[in-house]
């Protein structure tokens, strides 16, 4: 936490944007976020400006006060309840994940290109989440920092962390979050980005290689005596296989002499490849012929994640790849192809070549997603079961995803998919499981999809209708046929709203989250009837449900033994005090209170006290 001297000085954009260096002759600026360039997810909705990214625009609206307000921008997720929830998403390929991994991220634009010398993060509650920080170059991502998550108290502060010093200007920055160790929702405030500007704008040379994921790299050999250890070793897969990929990627890197090594069967070294990750079966292609034809087997790449590598993979990684997937099964290109760096053809010609058999695709915040990619989604991969399209924007031939019929999990969230594809693509596919509709803006009779949902998807388990303002009452009671419903998030479905009587119609007794933020309507009868129907509920989002008592709560908390999250924020007649009695008598139990910090009681009520203005 910074002391007050501290926050003062660190606040001298606001007496002079721009200042000379006593050491160049070259201006160093200091310029606040001109224009948000994407995002992953946000707490705001597409039609309104309260907890959205772009209130990261311009200079602090809040700091230096702390608290939940509707000006910061919030994103879609805190904690660990999302990877505790029915609808969760396992990696398709894990080991390939960064040891520091990130759910989510925004990108921003300056006005001006600079050398950057600090990159500084306002935080204004919960803070913590930032795990790296990106520039782009005239070709290329770069990474100024990266640090692991943590959570720095109950106090706003400026993230500054040190950042490495590039050769080129720049004026966008990726900013990349995990919030696994937050107890709440994180907000932002404003980013500051302080730099030098170049002396001229001759274009620098550029050194960029397209990807680093297959570059050539001298290699030593194999630890010699591995093939002892195979040999004279009879424990478990679990225990061998570990030390064996510990020493592969030992000696990928640093490893002695290559030894007998070669002498193990193809069999045992496909095994053992199998636990690498796509960068170090591209190293050991470069080793030596034998290794080359190992690495480069088929049978190693049948489940492709390429999100951990968003920053470099460009097309002529798919060119690269496709010789190495005939047995593909599935893809992750999340987060993949900003600034143009993959072109639609290329991912045509990869679907069309070598997706016939895949069963998962993900292609979450893609900006080459286009109908042309949509089509070719569903002409390529026939057998598809799980297809995540999130915040892709654009797509106008939506209807034709209910040429699939095998669909598993459909993820839209924040797409602009419209009321009549949606329904045709659910009537399509009776065996979802999992579908996601959370702000999608343009399906503007939510109620349709959400019968379609009841009289055709039996084994459905989870569904998001987040911030969809259409759905009432009559669409959630039709869900009351899904018999193994485990998953269901009403949050800021305003029409629906004005009662709670439908809560009744719910569970077969397997509901196991529950979020029904901002449902006004809801009151301790609606709760009371649904308790004998969720007896395994776990997690509970009343975050702005006002008429909600503490005897109600009380009821769930001594009710529901498989409770872990309860969420009674602006809940105006529970009190502090009757949260901090339950913490005490309920410690298994996560109960969240949000607030508005009492420095400022001019401030603009957050935006469940103010529905209007969605």
């Amino acid at each position: 936490m910074q002391s007050a001297s501290d926050i003062i000085s660190s606040l001298l954009w606001f007496k002079d944007d721009e200042y000379q260096d006593d050491e160049s002759n070259n201006q160093i600026i200091e310029q606040f976020v001109q224009n948000v360039e994407d995002f992953s997810s946000q707490y705001g909705s597409e039609i309104s400006v309260s907890y959205t990214a772009f209130n990261l625009r311009g200079p602090p609206s809040n700091f230096p006060d702390y608290g939940d307000y509707p000006q910061a921008f919030v994103m879609r997720t805190y904690g660990k309840w999302w990877d505790e929830a029915p609808s969760v998403q396992e990696d398709y390929m894990p080991q390939n994940s960064r040891s520091i991994p990130s759910q989510d991220y925004v990108e921003v634009s300056f006005e001006r290109a600079v050398y950057p010398l600090e990159v500084a993060i306002f935080e204004t509650y919960n803070p913590g989440a930032l795990v790296r920080i990106w520039a782009l170059g005239s070709a290329a991502w770069m990474l100024l920092w990266e640090g692991e998550p943590e959570y720095a108290g109950d106090k706003p502060r400026i993230f500054s962390p040190p950042i490495k010093q590039i050769n080129f200007p720049t004026r966008i920055l990726r900013l990349e979050f995990n919030h696994r160790l937050l107890p709440y929702y994180t907000e932002l405030d404003a980013v500051l980005l302080r730099g030098r500007e170049p002396a001229s704008m001759v274009k620098m040379k550029n050194n960029f290689s397209y990807s680093t994921l297959f570059y050539k790299k001298s290699q030593p050999p194999v630890p010699k005596g591995l093939l002892d250890k195979v040999i004279a070793s009879n424990l478990h897969e679990k225990v061998v296989l570990p030390m064996l990929v510990s020493q592969m990627e030992q000696y990928i890197d640093t490893g002695p002499p290559l030894g007998d090594f070669q002498r193990l069967p193809d069999e045992t070294i496909l095994t053992i490849m199998k636990y690498l990750d796509i960068q170090s079966l591209s190293r050991c292609a470069q080793v030596n012929r034998h290794f080359n034809r190992l690495a480069l087997d088929a049978i190693l790449y049948r489940c492709i994640d390429l999100r951990p590598y968003w920053h470099c993979v460009r097309s002529q990684v798919l060119m690269i790849l496709a010789s190495r997937c005939k047995f593909l099964q599935k893809l992750d290109l999340s987060w993949c192809g900003s600034h143009r760096m993959i072109q639609p053809h290329y991912v045509i010609k990869f679907l069309k070549e070598n997706c016939t058999e895949l069963t998962h695709l993900r292609m979450n915040c893609c900006e080459f997603v286009d109908n042309s990619v949509l089509r070719s989604v569903v002409e390529s991969c026939t057998y598809l079961q799980e297809l995540c399209l999130r915040s892709v924007i654009g797509c106008s031939d939506w209807v034709c995803l209910s040429g699939l019929r095998r669909l598993r999990r459909l993820d839209l969230y924040r797409t602009d998919i419209g009321t009549a594809a949606a329904v045709a693509v659910v009537r399509a596919n009776p065996n979802l499981r999992h579908v996601n509709v959370g702000s999608c803006k343009m399906i503007s009779a939510m109620d349709e999809l959400a019968i379609a949902l009841g009289a055709n998807c039996p084994e459905l388990i989870s569904v998001d209708f987040w911030k969809s303002y259409s759905l009432t009452a009559v669409g959630i009671r039709a869900l009351g046929n899904c018999k193994m419903l485990q998953e269901l998030d009403v949050g800021w479905c305003l029409q629906a709203g004005s009662s709670g009587e439908w809560l009744g119609a719910l569970g077969g007794g397997q509901l196991r989250k529950l979020f029904l933020g901002a449902l006004r309507g809801v009151c301790d009868r609606d709760l009371r009837a649904l308790l004998p129907r969720a007896p395994r509920l776990a997690q509970l989002d009343l975050l702005g449900v006002r008429a909600v008592t503490p005897d109600v709560c009380g009821d769930i908390l001594a009710r529901c033994h498989e409770l872990k999250l309860l969420d009674v924020s602006f809940c105006d007649q529970i009190l502090e005090s009757q949260v901090n009695e339950w913490r005490l008598q309920y410690p298994h139990v996560s109960i969240k209170r949000s607030f508005q910090s009492a420095n400022l009681s001019a401030a603009p009520s957050p935006l469940f006290l103010q529905p209007s203005l969605e």
